[in-house]
């Protein structure tokens, strides 16, 4: 679906624009009527001619083509970085005239290489690899078509388009017709999502010493909760046939059910193990060890790639997912299972902010629940064990190979440098 793409493009300002082809054509129509004037030859005369005509065709009709053409930008509600993107575009021509070998392209800024200077890819580091690249071969009188342009996120946050570039060079290439839009709109990235490990999943679950919760209602099929009078279409099964004898009414036997395992993840932006000396747990570090700012930021992008991952992995499973941060501002989310709770919240994750300034304040999450799933910016994988019996799993996102894999149809290969990332934009659109 579009965010903010309801009404067509404004049209900013047209142009036309001498393509590759065009400096070789005026150069050599210069050579021919020069060697035409010198020669006096009929036949030179005869070809600058031709050469005239055929550069005042291609700009009347790039001209005439591109007047009345209309545009709207269609973005998807999210992407997910290291995937494909799809922007679709709303192409009207209501000319008389067809247009051929139209070109799309997103620009920033000013100027016909305004990309190169400002927007997503001129960005440290970057949030696109490259700008949009559409075409579409023909567009009929008064019809109206879509036409698609791919773009590669590479990193999670907003992404913001502001202007469209249609140009045509129908049909000798010689002058293009050059046409901006103005549409200001965004979209949210999510950030890298891998496939979890299925082990990591379930020890990751948090149970009672007990096991599995029961809820203290009805209309399961567990343990038994109470009589209440037969209903059509209960199960026979379910019927007490003594009690139905005695009293001469059909009861049914209702049973409990159970509640769906549980996760608390907590991304803590604090705690650094790589930084922390041997027994120290709450997340304190050593002074003189800090790691220099871009290894830091690093291992911040990791950390909310790995806890992005396990919150949709765990939903993916049934869990009851929720999350909250410590050294960032970010929400807090109590446990729930539910595709607009898990849409939230890696909403939340797609705009964290990690900056300096911001992880120097420490929030404490705002849920009751104590976090079974603590994420740090350190390395490997360590439990704590509580008074009540449960425990704690520290995940350093430095060593996310331990934690994720890639997707190849086995399930088997670790996440390498080598090995592709899971595309997982299909899989949060069918949910």
């Amino acid at each position: 679906m579009a965010i903010g793409a309801t009404l067509n493009a404004k049209r900013r300002r047209s142009r036309i624009h001498l393509g590759s082809g065009g400096l070789i054509y005026l150069i050599v129509s210069g050579v021919i009527i020069a060697a035409a004037i010198y020669t006096q030859a009929n036949l030179l005369f005869w070809a600058f001619g031709l050469m005239t005509g055929g550069l005042v065709v291609s700009a009347l009709l790039s001209w005439q083509m591109l007047r009345n053409i209309r545009v709207q930008r269609l973005l998807p509600s999210h992407g997910v970085a290291g995937d494909p993107l799809i922007i679709r575009y709303h192409l009207t021509n209501r000319s008389w005239l067809p247009v051929f070998s139209l070109t799309i392209m997103e620009t920033w800024g000013r100027g016909w290489r305004a990309w190169k200077r400002t927007g997503p890819i001129a960005m440290s580091p970057p949030l696109l690899k490259a700008r949009p690249f559409g075409w579409v071969l023909h567009i009929g009188p008064n019809q109206t078509i879509q036409a698609e342009a791919p773009c590669w996120p590479l990193r999670r946050g907003e992404l913001k388009f502001e202007q469209m570039i249609l140009a045509t060079g129908f049909p000798f290439g010689i002058l293009y017709k050059v046409v901006t839009f103005e549409q200001q709109t965004e979209t949210l990235i999510y950030p890298h999502l891998y496939r979890v490990n299925r082990r990591m999943v379930y020890s990751l679950a948090h149970h009672d010493p007990s096991g599995r919760k029961q809820r203290e209602r009805g209309g399961g099929t567990e343990d038994f909760f109470g009589l209440r009078a037969y209903r059509p279409g209960d199960s026979l099964k379910m019927v007490d046939w003594k009690r139905s004898a005695r009293t001469g009414v059909l009861v049914s036997r209702e049973m409990t059910q159970p509640s769906p395992p549980r996760m608390m993840i907590l991304l803590d932006l604090q705690r650094d193990a790589e930084t922390t000396a041997p027994g120290n747990s709450n997340g304190n570090s050593q002074p003189g060890s800090a790691p220099d700012h871009a290894d830091r930021h690093t291992r911040l992008e990791r950390a909310v790639c790995l806890t992005a991952s396990l919150v949709c992995e765990a939903h993916f499973h049934g869990y009851q997912v929720g999350l909250a941060a410590r050294g960032a501002t970010c929400p807090s989310f109590p446990m729930h299972h539910s595709l607009p709770h898990r849409t939230r919240m890696l909403e939340a994750l797609a705009r964290l902010n990690t900056t300096p300034a911001d992880a120097s304040r420490a929030e404490t999450p705002g849920s009751a629940v104590n976090p079974s799933v603590v994420v740090h910016l350190g390395k490997g994988e360590r439990v704590i064990n509580d008074q009540q019996g449960g425990g704690t799993i520290l995940l350093g996102a430095t060593d996310i190979d331990q934690f994720v894999r890639a997707f190849d149809g086995s399930g088997d290969t670790l996440l390498t440098a080598n090995t592709r990332q899971l595309s997982r934009r299909e899989e949060l659109e069918a949910d």
